[in-house]
């Protein structure tokens, strides 16, 4: 097996596992992350390269089974720290990976784990710094590993401008709005490419074309009470 697919299965396996620990752990079981939308990998880039990582996972708590996961889960501290941990170990293995393809020297740092309502949804947030996630040059910050060699995400991923700064990427995103990509849970980011560039405070695209209006994709990103509810 090469390392491209190496790197591209390890992170799978991160997000797939922290997502399992996250339900089995709380007594739920598991479900398709595409009847879930409101959950996403966020990469949060930093104009130094750095980036926040972030795995969201959210419970319908209008459904009985999943209400009972979440409250179980809310009130079991120790489980909340084991997920936390879990999620940076596996990304401590997939950055070493990155490491070792890109040449730069990546770290996991800053991981934490919070469990919050939002009106009648739960959020599981686990987060993370990725150190030297994003190639510097000059002021452009490039983005491609280890999301670039075989990485299909099982939720919709996410990737975020620093302030001031303009996205484009390839693939084509399926989302693009000011400072903020998004492709959907399942879409091949094989070959994945995404370039910040310092930009104007309109908006526009590397392409210089603005992004779509998507209230409610920016709120999901936010949180502000209207992430997507599970399927009963």
């Amino acid at each position: 097996m090469s390392r491209d697919t190496t790197v591209g299965t390890a992170l799978r396996r991160a997000g797939l596992a922290v997502l399992v620990v996250a339900v089995v752990a709380s007594g739920a079981g598991t479900a398709a992350a595409d009847s879930h939308p409101g959950e996403a990998f966020v990469v949060d880039l930093a104009a130094d390269g750095d980036a926040e990582v972030t795995l969201r996972v959210t419970f319908d708590l209008t459904t009985n089974s999943e209400r009972e996961a979440f409250e179980t889960l809310q009130a079991n501290q120790t489980e909340v720290n084991e997920m936390r941990d879990s999620f940076a170990s596996r990304l401590a293995g997939v950055a070493s990976s990155a490491s070792e393809e890109t040449g730069r020297q990546m770290e996991i740092t800053d991981a934490a784990a919070t469990v919050r309502t939002e009106s009648d949804t739960g959020v599981v947030e686990l987060s993370a710094t990725w150190t030297n996630l994003a190639a510097v040059d000059g002021e452009q910050l490039t983005l491609a590993e280890p999301f670039a060699s075989d990485y299909s995400p099982d939720r919709e991923f996410v990737v975020t401008a620093p302030d001031g700064y303009r996205l484009s990427a390839m693939p084509t995103p399926d989302a693009d709005v000011a400072g903020t990509l998004r492709w959907s849970a399942n879409t091949s980011l094989d070959g994945l490419e995404v370039t910040a560039s310092p930009g104007g405070p309109d908006g526009t695209t590397a392409a210089g074309q603005p992004g779509f209006t998507a209230v409610g994709a920016v709120a999901g990103l936010l949180g502000v009470g209207l992430l997507a509810r599970r399927a009963s």
